[in-house]
C-alpha cells in the first residue's frame, strides 16, 4: 500500500513516454475537416467569392488527404511531434484561408514539412526494396507541390496553381495504388488462406514499379502541360489497375462485409483515373469536373476505410465490428455519381450539388462517429478479437 502513490506516478511518467501513433488524433481531426469543408465550400460558391476554388482544390488535397497520410504513417513517436503535426495542421488550414504574404506560406508549407520529416526516415531505414522508397519520394513530390500552389497564387499565376494540383493529385493516386494495392490482396489472401483456397496477392513487384513509371509520366506532362500524354498515362495506369487486381478473386471479398469496403473503395481508382484522362484527351474544359471522379469516389472511400481499419487493427480490435463502414462507402460512391452527374449545363445543378454533399456529409458523419467510438472503447480479449477478424 505504501508503495502505491509511487508506482502510481511511475506510471504516469511511462505512460508518457511510451510511443504514440498520429492517427488516434489526425483521423478524427481529418474526418470533422472534411464533413465541415465541403458544405463550406458550397456555401462560398453560392456566394461567388472568389476564393471558393482554389481554397477546394487546395484544402481537399493538402487539408483532408495529408492530415490522412500523417495518421497513417507517423506510427511512433513523441507528444512533441504529435502537437507539432496538430499545431502546424492548424496553422496551415489559417493560411489557407486567409493568404496574406509570406508567413501564411511559411505557414502553410509547415504541415507537409512536418509530416515529411516525421515519416520519411523510418520509412527510409525500412525501405528493401526499390518499390518501398515509392512513399517517401511522394512525401518530397506533395511538399514541393504546396509550395508550387503556394508560388502560384501572388507570383506565378493560376496556371501554377492547375498544374500543382494535377501534379498531387497524380501523386495521391500513386500513394493510393500502391498502399490500397497492398492492403486488399493481403485482405484478401488471408481471407482466401483461412478458408483453404489458395492466395494469389504476392506478386507486388512486378505491378508497382510499372504502375509507379505511368503515374510518374502523368505527372512530369501534368506540370508540364502536356495534357494529352497525362491523359494517356492516366488512362494506361488504371488499366494496369484492372489488369492487376483481376488476379485477387475479388468475388469473395466483395461477399465479405469487412472485405467489401475496401474492394469497392479501390476499385473506384479504376473509373477515376479514366474521367481524367479522358477528360484531358477529349476535352479539358471539363477537367475539373471530371476530377470530382477521384476527390470523392477514390481519395472519399479509400482514405475513410483505410482510417478504419488502421484504427481498428492499432487498438486490437476486429475489423467486423464496424459494419456502418459498407454504408459509409456506398454514401460516397453515391455522392462522386450525383456530383459528376451535375454538368456545368445542368438545369438545376444546385440541387444536385447540394444532394451530393448531403451524401459526403452523412458518410463522413459516419466515419467520424465510428473513429471515435473506436479510439474511446477499450478492445475485448485479443483471443476473441482474432477469432472474429476477417482480413
Amino acid at each position: 500500500m505504501g508503495n502505491s502513490p509511487s508506482r502510481f506516478f511511475r506510471d504516469r511518467r511511462l505512460a508518457r513516454r511510451r510511443p504514440l501513433s498520429a492517427d488516434r488524433v489526425m483521423f478524427p481531426l481529418a474526418a470533422l475537416f472534411a464533413l465541415a469543408a465541403i458544405p463550406g465550400w458550397l456555401i462560398l460558391h453560392h456566394a461567388s467569392m472568389p476564393v471558393a476554388s482554389a481554397w477546394h482544390g487546395h484544402e481537399m488535397l493538402f487539408g483532408y488527404a495529408f492530415s490522412v497520410i500523417a495518421g497513417f504513417l507517423v506510427t511512433r513517436t513523441s507528444r512533441g511531434v504529435l502537437a507539432a503535426l496538430v499545431a502546424t495542421w492548424i496553422a496551415a488550414r489559417v493560411a489557407v484561408a486567409a493568404n496574406t504574404g509570406v508567413w501564411a506560406v511559411v505557414a502553410g508549407l509547415s504541415f507537409p514539412a512536418t509530416v515529411l520529416a516525421a515519416a520519411a526516415p523510418p520509412l527510409l531505414r525500412g525501405a528493401k526494396r526499390a518499390e518501398n522508397r515509392i512513399v517517401p519520394a511522394i512525401l518530397v513530390g506533395l511538399l514541393w507541390l504546396d509550395a508550387m500552389w503556394w508560388a502560384g497564387a501572388p507570383w506565378l499565376g493560376p496556371a501554377v496553381e492547375r498544374r500543382a494540383l494535377l501534379g498531387a493529385i497524380d501523386l495521391l493516386s500513386l500513394l493510393m495504388l500502391v498502399v490500397g494495392g497492398r492492403a486488399l490482396p493481403a485482405a484478401v489472401g488471408g481471407h482466401l488462406e483461412r478458408h483453404g483456397i489458395a492466395r494469389t496477392d504476392m506478386i507486388r513487384s512486378g505491378y508497382e514499379l510499372p504502375l509507379a513509371a505511368s503515374m510518374a509520366i502523368a505527372f512530369v506532362s501534368d506540370l508540364s502541360g502536356l495534357q494529352e500524354i497525362a491523359g494517356l498515362f492516366s488512362i494506361g495506369a488504371a488499366l494496369l489497375t484492372l489488369w492487376r487486381a483481376s488476379s485477387w478473386r475479388l468475388g469473395y471479398a466483395l461477399r465479405q462485409a469487412p472485405l467489401r469496403a475496401l474492394a469497392l473503395a479501390y476499385l473506384w481508382l479504376i473509373p477515376a483515373l479514366i474521367l481524367k484522362g479522358g477528360a484531358q484527351l477529349m476535352s479539358t474544359s471539363l477537367l475539373a469536373h471530371a476530377l470530382h471522379g477521384f476527390t470523392i469516389g477514390a481519395l472519399g472511400s479509400l482514405t475513410g476505410v483505410m482510417m478504419v481499419r488502421t484504427a481498428l487493427l492499432r487498438m486490437g480490435k476486429p475489423l467486423s465490428s464496424f459494419k456502418e463502414i459498407n454504408l459509409a462507402v456506398l454514401l460516397l460512391g453515391l455522392s462522386a455519381v450525383l456530383r459528376l452527374l451535375a454538368l456545368p449545363s445542368l438545369p438545376g445543378r444546385e440541387i444536385w450539388l447540394w444532394a451530393s454533399a448531403g451524401a459526403w456529409v452523412v458518410a463522413f458523419a459516419i466515419l467520424l462517429v465510428g473513429l471515435l467510438f473506436t479510439y474511446s472503447v477499450p478492445a475485448r480479449a485479443k483471443g476473441a478479437n482474432r477469432k472474429r477478424d476477417i482480413r
